[in-house]
């Protein structure tokens, strides 16, 4: 199977986005798609669909990007519009409500998979009207002091419920996605006590175990109340590791291995996951180096 990385194109071509990045791989020669079947390419639109969006494409989109494919002898910058459209197009479609909404639907279940164990939507919607009636029963006995601790957790809770709309509509970004799913009670639940939970946001985030420093200093910020620098970040609660976390160059390339695996199930080249971590710092978003995975012939099996 070639695996060649080629020029991604990023470009959006809805009024909602319009910057325009680049990744540049270099020593890439157009490879020749003469004699890929239609099923095949069928396979990679099905695929697409799948990862995406979470469902399979009906008979007519199917056809309709097939043929795209086909025009444009399944060049990466056609592949690279088809996989923009599903990201970022917010025409009405029957069934997703737009390709941008489904999108980011899909994150938000992947994400709840990854981090909350798939926590359910009634599971979360009950945790919040339980905190809401607390706050009823705080305010009558006066007690302003539990009503903005109960406050401050029903908001953590609604971080996560409101992350597909917030992302979907790019209120939020991607770090800030993750964000929200590490900080709330369903999170504090699966990994309880300040041991746990540190090891699990560096497990659950980096993919690996914290080394004896890291591990200490956010401990004790977060058992003890000790401020202390993490990654380069100066953090006083628990909130503030978590956002040291999401904002540190460490997250950025565990995300980028994260979901070469996810895509192409197996371990990203230190020549390419360079490239890629580099343009992150450009102004290139994780929307777009999953866009660059989704366009190369390793995903497509061109």
């Amino acid at each position: 199977m070639k695996r060649v990385y080629q020029i991604l194109v990023i470009f959006f071509l809805f009024s909602s986005c319009s910057k325009k990045e680049s990744i540049i791989v270099d020593n890439n020669n157009a490879p020749n798609y003469n004699g890929i079947s239609t099923i095949r390419i069928q396979n990679y639109i099905n695929r697409l669909f799948i990862d995406l969006l979470g469902r399979e494409p009906t008979n007519s989109e199917k056809d309709y990007f097939t043929g795209r494919l086909k025009h444009r002898k399944l060049e990466t910058g056609i592949r690279d519009s088809i996989v923009n459209v599903l990201q970022n197009d917010t025409n009405f479609r029957i069934g997703d409500s737009s390709y941008r909404i489904a999108y980011s639907q899909r994150m938000y279940e992947l994400m709840k998979l990854q981090f909350l164990e798939g926590a359910s939507e009634p599971d979360l919607q009950l945790r919040i009207g339980n905190l809401n009636f607390a706050i009823q029963v705080a305010r009558l006995n006066g007690d302003s002091v539990a009503v903005q601790q109960y406050l401050f957790e029903q908001n953590k809770y609604l971080n996560v419920t409101k992350s597909k709309y917030r992302f979907s509509r790019r209120i939020i970004d991607y770090p800030q996605f993750i964000a929200a799913m590490l900080n709330n009670g369903i999170y504090d639940q699966i990994n309880m006590g300040s041991f746990n939970f540190v090891n699990a946001i560096f497990e659950d985030v980096l993919g690996r175990k914290p080394m004896n420093e890291e591990f200490q200093l956010a401990y004790n910020v977060i058992e003890k109340n000790e401020p202390a620098l993490i990654f380069n970040q100066m953090t006083s609660n628990k909130t503030e590791v978590i956002q040291a976390l999401v904002n540190s160059s460490a997250f950025d390339e565990a995300q980028i291995r994260w979901w070469n695996f996810q895509y192409l199930r197996t371990e990203i080249s230190s020549d390419i996951l360079s490239k890629l971590l580099g343009a992150l710092g450009t102004g290139v978003t994780i929307e777009d180096i999953q866009r660059e995975l989704l366009i190369t012939d390793h995903y497509a099996q061109f």
